[in-house]
């Protein structure tokens, strides 16, 4: 089976998880975890959680640098497939602004 086509049904694994996991909650409209609800989100969720879970996202605290670094990583050391632009941006800038150094966003629960 070829990367993409099991990208694909990862992600459509996931969510299809994601959304019964958030079945009676108080939005159940939500499809995207723990993650921050802000531009992005969206796209982070589908490339990211295709192979581990959102909270790893949220439980980061990196600089932009960092989650540049770690991307890279990700593509070099560990056979992600790169994400192209305009979702690369989108990702970073989402990713910087709301899990950065400080985590404004880190999960409580």
């Amino acid at each position: 089976m070829n990367r993409v086509f099991r990208h694909l049904l990862c992600v459509l694994f996931l969510v299809g998880f994601a959304g019964a996991a958030q079945a009676g909650s108080a939005d159940d409209d939500y499809e995207f975890g723990v993650l921050f609800n802000d531009t992005g989100v969206e796209e982070t969720f589908i490339y990211c959680a295709a192979c581990h879970s959102e909270r790893i996202i949220a439980q980061q605290g990196l600089t932009r640098e960092g989650w540049i670094e770690l991307l890279e990583w990700m593509v070099l050391d560990q056979e992600m497939e790169e994400i192209e632009e305009p979702d690369y941006t989108l990702i970073i800038d989402y990713l910087a602004k709301n899990y950065g150094v400080d985590r404004p966003n880190f999960p409580s629960n």
